[in-house]
């Protein structure tokens, strides 16, 4: 009987009920383990198909992992599984060479073509998994080798770079392997070169998907702003603005607040992180989410050596509009900076100076909804369906109570993001209610909200060309439409071409990377879930994860897979060295991985210097400005260092091809190579001491722990690493 995985990670803060119900379950619920915030359950399934739900804090709900879905019922959607009785036997050589016409058997295209550039293309070719050949491919009369990327559903991919200056060109591909050779051209599948026609590979009408150069070079820093440095004490929270009139006051002494009272505050003490995991004024185990520490944009100027000695060389910004809370994903203006960080000339200072010291700055943005505190949203709070920014919204039902009654339900009023009140949705398609808008791609089957989406456009002007920064990181994307990414792309590229566009996709997100939507995404599915479930979390076996890994190289195009925001935390989850139970020597681990793979770098700010958090908001804690009387601080801040400096001293870790390489049980070995280099890294996971023997030892360029050179090869201790060109 086959065992099925299931994974769940809530988007949003605090503790959390997850159980799984389907057919599999006769409609019983099971709950899923939390580990780390990750919730998990393996169940032994028999062979079928199957219908299913989630139930999140007593909500039912597809599987936001699984895309598989059909209609229920209710109006919402079931997820569907299918267990095979037993994996289908692959094509055999033997079978392949008796009937060609095998292999042209399996669904799907085995030509594509990605244009990186005016001139630039990606070739992929998807071949048979299990039937091991090596091959090329003949374009414009130039052989290029073909490089495996990894399976994706029935596919192996296998792909080239090449550049070609003609609306069009023919391509042949060699398949040589079992003492023979096939060729795939025009007519199919062949052994005969000189039966077999060149494909013809239309290319003038292909879209550029052109992704910026130093996304691919990028070593990101996140910074959430309130919590890395109180740089200018003179901007603290002072709470006077009209949004915080009745949340200033704490309840009496002894008495909790009352349901729907906030308590803003700012903690004058910097290093006092109590509240964050237990506030004094909610019942037990209800962390302080008002609380302010003073953080700034002064702050990071000030700490701009640090991070350039540290070698990042982008800046990534949780949101710094205006907004009540310290996360200030509930905007009051898209277009102001919030004045407790500092003025819009403050910033635009920071982005220079960060700018002349090689850090770029990115900002995170929330289009999917406002905050109640937002100027149109108390408009319509106001005059009802009489102000012109009505439409906007969702409303069901105006007004709204006043004062707030215990058992407020704020979807009964309008839609809002995970019902949380604070977070209205916007509306942008006139003809669809929320979420069914979000599917469309197409704008002529939408109505467009126009004034909304001209608002949004002219803010997103002014961050790029008033402000400066390099580009977006957008929040909760897949609950905006398509439509709406593609005018929003279109808009960024125009004014700065350069710009950086990076998605929040929890899911695999191939429907939104390419030319139409975003350049790339935070890469949790392919990245960040196996690597800490399998370095961290001591979950799944070797061969599961790599596949998982190469998954991701063989889902995304190659300019989007080089510019994957590759993070192990963020301001969304537990900090890594807490999920790590304070083993240092499996962080250490994932960033050996981390720092040599495919993609963009991400460090959540004091992740270099081993801060500890649990849930929001205690993954958000100061950051600690005396790490360095700490020597575990001192030690892991040096070791990130001298990674980064790794990754930058060759082009090999930017630009050449990633495999991983046969190594005993207990060994993970991988290289990044190309036509004319490569670098290898092998890491012992073992309780033992072991020999790994490859072609060649060369010079070594970094390590963690001991190891010794034998001849071609390395003897590891165990949790040790070796890279060597």
């Amino acid at each position: 009987m086959p065992e099925i995985n299931f994974k769940y990670q809530a988007p949003t803060a605090g503790k959390h009920l997850v159980g799984i119900t389907g057919d599999f379950t006769d409609w019983e619920i099971l709950d899923l383990i939390d580990i780390g915030g990750i919730f998990i359950l393996k169940l032994d399934v028999e062979p079928g198909l199957y219908r299913y739900k989630l139930i999140v804090d007593g909500n039912w709900l597809a599987d936001p992992a699984n895309l598989r879905r059909e209609a229920d019922p209710f109006g919402g959607e079931n997820s569907i599984l299918e267990v095979s009785h037993k994996a289908k036997p692959g094509l055999t050589w033997e079978q392949a060479l008796e009937d060609l016409s095998r292999l042209a058997e399996r669904e799907g295209r085995y030509l594509e073509i990605n244009r990186l550039a005016e001139n630039d293309f990606e070739l992929r070719f998807n071949w048979h998994p299990g039937l091991d050949a090596q091959l090329s491919a003949s374009i414009g009369g130039r052989e290029y080798k073909l490089y495996r990327l990894g399976v994706t559903g029935s596919k192996e991919v296998y792909h080239c770079r090449f550049a070609c200056s003609q609306a069009e060109t023919g391509a042949l591909i060699r398949i040589k392997a079992a003492g023979a050779i096939l060729f795939y051209g025009a007519g199919g599948f062949s052994l005969s070169e000189t039966q077999a026609e060149q494909r013809r590979l239309e290319l003038s009408a292909l879209p550029v998907f052109r992704v910026p150069k130093w996304a691919r070079e990028a070593i990101i820093y996140q910074i959430f702003p309130d919590r890395f440095r109180n740089g200018d004490p003179g901007n603290d929270p002072d709470f006077s603005e009209d949004y915080y009139a009745d949340c200033r006051t704490p309840p009496p002494e002894g008495e909790l607040l009352p349901p729907h009272r906030e308590y803003f505050h700012l903690v004058e003490d910097w290093t006092d992180i109590a509240g964050l995991k237990q506030s004094p004024w909610l019942e037990a185990g209800k962390p302080d989410w008002w609380s302010f520490y003073g953080g700034d944009l002064a702050g990071v100027r000030q700490k701009l050596p640090y991070l350039v000695d540290l070698g990042i060389n982008v800046i990534y910004f949780n949101p710094l509009w205006q907004a009540r809370s310290s996360h200030k994903y509930d905007a009051a203006d898209f277009k102001k900076v919030d004045p407790h960080f500092g003025s819009a000339g403050e910033l635009q200072t920071l982005v220079k100076e960060a700018r002349e010291a090689g850090i770029r700055v990115i900002l995170d943005v929330a289009f999917n909804h406002t905050g109640k505190d937002f100027w149109a949203f108390r408009d319509c709070v106001d005059k009802g369906p009489e102000s012109e920014y009505w439409n906007w919204y969702d409303w069901r039902k105006w007004p709204l109570p006043d004062p707030l009654p215990a058992d407020f339900k704020p979807m009964d009023y309008y839609q809002c993001w995970w019902g949380i009140k604070d977070m209205p949705d916007l509306n942008f398609d006139l003809s669809r209610v929320h979420p069914a808008e979000n599917y469309v791609k197409d704008i002529k089957q939408a109505v467009p909200n126009q004034s909304l989406v001209d608002h949004i456009l002219d803010c997103v002007r002014w961050w790029l060309l008033e402000i400066g920064i390099d580009g977006f990181r957008l929040d909760v994307p897949d609950e905006v439409p398509y439509w709406f990414w593609e005018l929003f792309r279109g808009t960024v590229k125009s004014l700065k071409p350069d710009a950086w566009i990076i998605g929040e996709i929890w899911q695999s997100a191939r429907g939104w990377v390419g030319p139409h939507y975003f350049d790339a995404v935070m890469n949790y599915a392919f990245f960040k879930d196996p690597v800490l479930e399998f370095f961290i979390l001591g979950l799944g076996d070797r061969d599961s994860f790599r596949e998982r890994i190469q998954e991701g190289l063989a889902q995304y195009p190659l300019q989007a897979a080089g510019a994957m925001m590759n993070l192990l935390g963020s301001h969304d989850t537990v900090r890594i060295l807490e999920l790590a139970e304070g083993r240092i020597e499996r962080l250490k681990q994932a960033l050996v991985f981390q720092m040599t793979f495919v993609g963009a770098p991400h460090i959540y700010y004091g992740d270099e210097i081993g801060m500890l958090g649990g849930r929001d908001p205690d993954n958000r804690r100061p950051f600690n400005w005396d790490w360095e009387r700490e020597e575990q601080a001192k030690e892991l801040r040096g070791f990130y260092r001298n990674l980064i400096r790794l990754r930058k001293s060759d082009p090999l870790f930017t630009e050449g091809e990633f495999a991983f390489c046969d190594a005993p049980e207990g060994l993970l070995a991988w290289k990044r190579y190309n036509g004319s280099g490569s670098i290898f890294a092998v890491l012992n996971l073992s309780a033992w001491e072991q020999d790994y023997t490859l072609i060649g030892t060369g010079q070594v360029l970094a390590s963690l722990g001991e190891f010794d050179k034998l001849d071609g090869g390395w003897r590891i201790q165990p949790g040790s690493a070796v890279i060597w060109r």
